[in-house]
């Protein structure tokens, strides 16, 4: 390769890698839920492996719901998790959590709570 290739070349490399990261346009859902998350659920549950602040971490929910005991799909799951917490409760916690979040959130924020939940894998 000559010097006058060896430029374009590592550019195109440069270009292909900066893909790989984060997107620089988030998806406006999965942002909206990380808000939501932080406002209304990380004061009880942690994003962080292993860190119980009352409630169970929430690290990696998005794989362990896949499999759940109710058989249903993970974002019906999810979604019946945060309104009707009693129905499945995870063991060695207490019925706690709040039964009134299909009340205070709207069905769109709701939505986009669950879309950031399953980013957590």
């Amino acid at each position: 390769m000559t010097p006058s290739q060896i430029f374009p070349a590592l550019l195109l490399a440069a270009l292909a890698l900066s893909g790989c990261g984060q997107s620089s346009n988030p998806d406006p859902d999965v942002e909206t839920g990380r808000r939501l998350f932080g406002e209304h659920c990380a004061s009880c549950h942690s994003l962080s492996p292993d860190t119980v602040i009352v409630g169970p971490s929430l690290s990696g929910v998005a794989s362990r719901v896949e499999d759940n005991p109710l058989g249903l799909q993970a974002a019906a799951y999810l979604r019946s998790s945060i309104v009707t917490p009693q129905a499945d409760l995870v063991e060695g916690f207490a019925d706690l959590m709040p039964v009134d979040f299909e009340r205070k959130l709207t069905p769109e924020q709701l939505q986009a709570l669950i879309d950031f939940l399953l980013t957590q894998r």
